[in-house]
């Protein structure tokens, strides 16, 4: 028996149960979207600037490319210390951090309310919530003693609804995307042992550079996949976007002789692609195929943009957990970042 298709070799690897968590993770978009939240004040706002890092970002993607059709302002990710020169008192700022403690988001939190802008946050505690008592704004309070990157249920839905109930956004049906996560994990999870898709993937990443490229709507999944492969499999990823992979980087599928090699591709398809997109993508496969470089085509499910885009992160998150079981890794254990976030934290006090 594979050591992926066995819940106890996986427990030996699995030290802090990282499982259970992406089997209850449809349940956590549930309680996440019955969270108590204050409304924030309905105006014309100049733009929408989500402000986060590394997993708490990647909801502000999922936000930005499901619903920017319906958007008739700037929407805005923000992955850095402070903010744009354009975010006025008229701009509405939402900080959003799991720990409450990211610094660069402190920092955009800090400076949004130094400009007058209208601020709303999202943390399980920390630093952003003191921020927001002290000041008076608006909280969103979500459970904490999770991987950052295992809460993205806490971390979008609060939002998403916010917004939508404040007519930014479109509305969405929550029992719909819940009951796919539910159909999917039968699909992906452990007792799933033949043609489970994200344990194929698995296997085909195992001892080889994953790169995956995608069309602008569907770079949210691409995203996460490369922030979970790296983080729960510790394994190296690169992620590009076309067209703009056409203009570069595909003259670099030549050398080193070695890495090219040891490389696989897949590309992530959705009907929302446009037609020149998809051709563009069907080319590339044919050039990376003539080269005797494998190539996957994953195709995105569901019948709205959220559905969609939520599919295929469903099928990275599985992915990056059998990965991390394949290269004999705890998915939770994140050393280096607390390193380096230790570290950081010895360097402001200095």
């Amino acid at each position: 028996m594979n050591i992926i298709d066995d819940r106890e070799s996986i427990k030996k690897i699995d030290k802090s149960n990282m499982l259970t968590l992406l089997e209850n993770f449809d349940l956590q978009c549930l309680e996440a979207n019955s969270i108590e939240t204050d409304n924030i004040p309905i105006k014309e706002y100049d733009c929408i600037v989500y402000a986060g890092m590394g997993g708490s970002a990647i909801a502000g993607d999922i936000l930005k490319n499901s619903f920017e059709q319906d958007l008739s302002i700037p929407f805005f990710v923000h992955r850095n210390y402070g903010l744009p020169g354009c975010v006025t008192k008229n701009s509405l700022v939402i900080a959003v951090s799991y720990s409450g403690n990211t610094e660069e988001t402190i920092d955009a939190c800090q400076q949004a309310l130094s400009r007058g802008c209208t601020v709303l946050t999202l943390s399980s505690g920390g630093e952003l919530e003191n921020i927001s008592k002290t000041k008076g704004i608006i909280h969103v309070k979500i459970p904490s003693g999770y991987p950052p990157r295992c809460s993205l249920g806490y971390l979008f839905f609060p939002v998403a609804r916010i917004l939508s109930s404040a007519g930014y956004i479109k509305s969405f049906d929550v029992k719909k995307i819940v009951d796919m996560i539910s159909y999917l994990k039968k699909l992906y999870g452990v007792d799933s042992v033949e043609n489970n898709t994200a344990k194929n993937i698995a296997k085909l990443i195992h001892n080889k550079m994953a790169v995956i490229y995608s069309g602008e709507f569907l770079f949210p999944a691409a995203t996460r996949w490369k922030t979970q492969i790296a983080e729960n499999s510790k394994h190296m990823i690169s992620i590009n976007v076309v067209p703009e992979m056409n203009h570069n980087e595909i003259m670099a599928w030549n050398f080193p002789a070695h890495f090219i090699k040891n490389c696989i591709v897949f590309f992530l398809y959705d009907r929302q692609d446009n037609e020149r997109v998809t051709l563009r993508m069907n080319l590339v496969t044919k050039i990376l195929q003539s080269k005797s470089i494998p190539v996957e085509k994953l195709n995105s499910q569901g019948e709205d943009a959220l559905e969609r885009i939520f599919s295929l992160i469903i099928l990275g998150d599985w992915t990056s957990f059998y990965l991390a079981i394949l290269n004999g890794v705890d998915p939770t254990e994140i050393k280096e970042i607390s390193y380096l976030k230790q570290q950081m934290a010895v360097s402001e006090k200095q």
